[in-house]
C-alpha cells in the first residue's frame, strides 16, 4: 500500500470519455487523448470518474474503457478506475477494474433517498471487498463530507486506504488528520485552485481535469509548489486556471463540457457530453476560444483556420 502511495505524490489526471455525434463510445479519440496523457509526467490516470462521466458509462463501455487503458499504460503509470451507482454495478466494475490491471479504484456514494450512515459504510465495505485492490473514498460536493463517524466504521478494511477530496472543507481534513493520523491519505481533488491552501498542510497529491488539454501549466504549479514558490503558483492561477475555472462554473453541467470543449480547441479530441451534462452554449464557447487564445493554449492549425 505505501509503495502505491509513493506513486501518488504528484498530480492525477482525469481523463474524459469521449463520444462522437451519435453519444457513442469514440475509441479512436479516446485512444488519441491516453496518448496524449502518457507523454506527460503526469503520476496517474483516474479513468471513469466524474470528468469520465462514470453516471453515464455503461458496463460493457466500461470493460472496454479499462482494457484499452491498461494495454497502453503498460505500467507506466499508476492507474485508477472509478466506480458507483447501484452496489451490484459499483461491485462489478471494481472486479472489471482489478482484472484488466488497475492499481486502484475510486468509490463513489450513490444516490441515496434515505441515506443513513451504517447502509453507506456496507455499501463501501462491500466494493472494497470486490475490489481487492487500495480504494479511495471520494468525498465531493453533492454527497457531502465523509463523517469521522462513517471513516471509524471503515478503519478495519485495510485496503480503504485514500481519501479524494472535492469538497474542500479543510477544517474537516484537520479534523480527519487529528482523529485518524495518516490512516487515509488525502488527495486534494479540488485540483489546481486548492494548491497552495492544501499543499501547505501536508497535502502533497492533487487531481486536475486541465491537465487534459493544458499539461503543461498543470506540472508547472505542481513543480512551483515543490519549490515552495507560491508566489508564481498564485500568478499562474490568477492568469490561467481561475479563468477557466470562470467558465467551467458558469452554468451547472459544463464540469465536464468546458474540458471537452477546450480539448478539440487544443487540437484533441473532446468529443461531446452525454445528457444530463450540457454543452457549452455558443456564447460561452466563444469567450472560451478567446481565452484560449489569450492563454496561447489553442492550436495553431485551429487558429489559423
Amino acid at each position: 500500500m505505501n509503495t502505491f502511495i509513493e506513486r501518488l505524490r504528484g498530480v492525477i489526471g482525469f481523463p474524459v470519455t469521449p463520444w462522437d455525434n451519435d453519444l457513442e463510445f469514440d475509441e479512436p479519440a479516446f485512444r488519441s487523448n491516453v496518448d496524449f496523457l502518457l507523454a506527460t509526467d503526469l503520476a496517474a490516470l483516474a479513468f471513469c470518474g466524474s470528468n469520465g462521466e462514470i453516471h453515464s458509462v455503461t458496463l460493457d463501455e466500461y470493460e472496454r474503457i479499462a482494457k484499452i487503458a491498461n494495454e497502453m499504460n503498460r505500467g507506466r503509470k499508476a492507474l485508477i478506475f472509478g466506480v458507483g451507482q447501484t452496489l451490484r454495478t459499483a461491485e462489478q466494475q471494481a472486479r472489471i477494474a482489478r482484472a484488466s490491471g488497475a492499481d486502484a479504484i475510486m468509490a463513489m456514494a450513490p444516490y441515496m433517498a434515505d441515506a443513513n450512515e451504517p447502509g453507506l459504510a456496507e455499501y463501501y465495505r462491500r466494493v472494497a471487498g470486490a475490489a481487492g485492490i487500495p480504494v479511495f473514498l471520494y468525498q465531493t460536493k453533492w454527497s457531502g463530507i465523509l463523517p469521522l463517524s462513517l471513516l471509524d466504521r471503515l478503519t478495519d478494511v485495510e485496503n480503504i486506504a485514500m481519501v479524494k477530496d472535492e469538497n474542500g472543507n479543510l477544517s474537516h481534513y484537520l479534523n480527519v488528520r487529528k482523529t485518524f493520523g495518516d490512516r487515509f491519505y488525502w488527495v486534494n481533488g479540488m485540483a489546481e485552485p486548492f494548491v497552495p491552501s492544501y499543499w501547505n498542510l501536508g497535502v502533497k497529491t492533487f487531481t486536475s481535469g486541465l491537465a487534459c488539454f493544458m499539461p503543461d501549466v498543470t506540472m508547472r504549479i505542481l513543480q512551483m509548489a515543490r519549490e515552495g514558490d507560491f508566489v508564481e503558483v498564485n500568478r499562474i492561477l490568477t492568469q490561467s486556471v481561475v479563468p477557466l475555472y470562470e467558465l467551467r462554473n458558469r452554468r451547472p453541467g459544463y464540469k465536464v463540457s468546458m474540458i471537452k470543449s477546450a480539448m478539440t480547441l487544443a487540437g484533441l479530441s473532446g468529443g461531446r457530453v452525454r445528457p444530463p451534462l450540457t454543452e457549452m452554449s455558443e456564447a460561452d464557447h466563444a469567450d472560451l476560444e478567446e481565452l484560449m487564445v489569450r492563454l496561447d493554449l489553442r492550436a495553431v492549425e485551429e487558429a489559423s483556420a
